[in-house]
């Protein structure tokens, strides 16, 4: 456990990204989510956000909060926005420099329901579970960023964002990014997050946290994600301004139509966010689902969703806006093969595309309403063989080995070369759960399959793992911080 505490996070760099798009579709795209900000608007219902709107020239009705964005504000609002934002961990070798073609992954959805290892039932979230699953991904070397697996049920709704963020802040050294319940939640959490660092100008140096304020699709900005943008916005704090749209039920069942409603709707966002503030670290997210016809329920194991972030990669990386998508989900309910496909499809898909961050990448079953304990550990296996795929293959004089090949010939074999030995733990990905022994070794050690050695994994990391603790008096202060909310708020 020692090794993987001290070591650096390993995001990865994708060789040649996956290309969807021609260059004239991506610029259709683009061109017509701009037309839907210039012709139908947003709704934004918030005075501020009203006022910088109207203030730079945008058309503002007033009485419906609907607003339209006339081209060049878009225009200078993607030119002004950093196209690299760093989310800082504890320390430095925790830092994820978000840019280019650069790819993180997160773990978490502040599911509702967990899947009990010890009676395979599922239950409510509570408050250990929330403290048990940040230990896990503090841990486990392929999560790069945490947001909250599960949501406490055994905690009043009012301030769960506080206690949730209380018990992040503690239990990982992890960049921790978050939703926040209005202004008030914000500023708390940033309180919070300012006293693990030393204060708030530490924390615009090193920002520990992150915000997502989330559109209501379609093209709706609420007032409490509003006042969450602008408030990480006056801040200078990143934030990840976020789209959620279901094809088919809030937006387009074209997927090219919902790719423009949700551009339109982070754009929107971070046009606001940049009048606030000129020049705010801004990341656009989409977690682009589908309607399933048959049922009337949320897809998010679909094949569509790992198409449509692919896309919105590229779309992004061509604008210079740092890019946060979704993969790694299933809705399947157990951990099954359904859950395997669903979750390797989608993720393979974004990361591929070339996805700054994959968040809900790992942990999730049911459409994110369920967190399993073996599935987080499982799905940072998933994670680590995308990463390798990632890489592609690398050719030069070295690698292509032809003075190897002669030197064994016909009928030799290559494993006592010098060149075995020097690379192939480069080459080959080496699994730390997946079973590749005989049948016959596989019995003779209890016949586990991979759900009972990822309990054992799960079982080790919760018994030895300890992340680096925060001093006495800053756990105090977050807690105190977390528990006046919840006072507050509760009256």
């Amino acid at each position: 456990m020692e090794e993987i505490i001290k070591m650096p996070l390993k995001g990865g760099k994708v060789a040649r990204p996956l290309s969807l798009l021609s260059d004239d579709q991506l610029c259709d795209i683009y061109l017509a989510s701009v037309e839907v900000l210039e012709r139908v608007g947003l709704e934004a219902g918030e005075e501020r956000a009203l006022e910088v709107l109207e203030e730079a020239g945008a058309d503002v009705e007033r009485r419906s909060g609907l607003v339209r964005i006339p081209e060049h504000l878009v225009r200078e609002a993607v030119k002004s926005a950093p196209s690299r934002v760093t989310l800082c961990g504890r320390t430095a070798d925790r830092d994820v420099k978000v840019e280019g073609k650069r790819v993180f992954f997160g773990a978490g959805a502040n599911a509702l329901y967990v899947l009990d290892p010890s009676t395979g039932r599922v239950r409510e979230a509570t408050t250990q579970d929330c403290v048990n699953a940040a230990i896990l991904a503090d841990a486990l070397e392929n999560i790069h960023c945490y947001l909250s697996l599960v949501s406490p049920q055994d905690v009043p709704p009012e301030g769960v964002d506080r206690v949730k963020c209380a018990i992040a802040l503690k239990n990982t050294t992890k960049h921790f990014f978050h939703d926040a319940q209005g202004r008030e939640g914000a500023e708390d959490q940033i309180r919070m997050a300012a006293a693990v660092v030393g204060g708030i100008e530490e924390l615009r140096r090193r920002p520990l946290l992150s915000l997502a304020p989330c559109v209501t699709s379609p093209l709706r900005w609420g007032k409490d994600a509003l006042e969450v943008l602008i408030a990480m916005a006056e801040h200078g704090l990143p934030q990840i301004i976020s789209s959620e749209p279901m094809s088919g039920a809030t937006s387009p069942a074209s997927l090219a139509g919902s790719l423009v409603q949700q551009c339109a709707e982070v754009i929107g966002g971070l046009v606001i966010a940049q009048l606030v503030s000129r020049g705010t670290p801004v990341l656009v997210c989409t977690l682009p689902t589908i309607m399933d016809m048959r049922t009337g329920n949320i897809a998010m194991g679909s094949v569509e969703m790992g198409l449509m972030c692919a896309a919105m990669a590229q779309i992004m990386r061509r604008h210079g806006i740092p890019y946060v998508g979704s993969g790694g989900m299933a809705d399947s309910k157990v951990m099954d093969e359904q859950a395997a496909y669903e979750k390797a499809m989608t993720c393979l898909l974004a990361a591929l595309a070339g996805t700054n961050l994959i968040h809900l990448s790992a942990g999730m079953l049911e459409a994110i309403l369920t967190f399993g304990y073996e599935q987080l550990v499982i799905d940072d296996e998933i994670i680590g063989m995308v990463m390798r795929a990632m890489q592609g293959i690398q050719v030069d004089d070295v690698l292509l080995a032809v003075d190897v090949i002669e030197r064994v010939g016909p009928g030799g074999h290559f494993l006592a070369q010098d060149h075995t030995r020097r690379l192939f733990r480069r080459e080959h990905f080496i699994p730390s759960l997946t079973d590749r022994r005989t049948r016959k070794d596989w019995e003779r050690s209890g016949s586990l399959d991979i759900v009972a050695r990822a309990r054992g994994r799960v079982d080790e990391i919760l018994r030895s793992h300890r992340p680096e603790p925060l001093e006495r008096s800053v756990r105090e202060e977050i807690d105190r911080i977390a528990k006046e909310a919840q006072r507050r708020l509760s009256r």
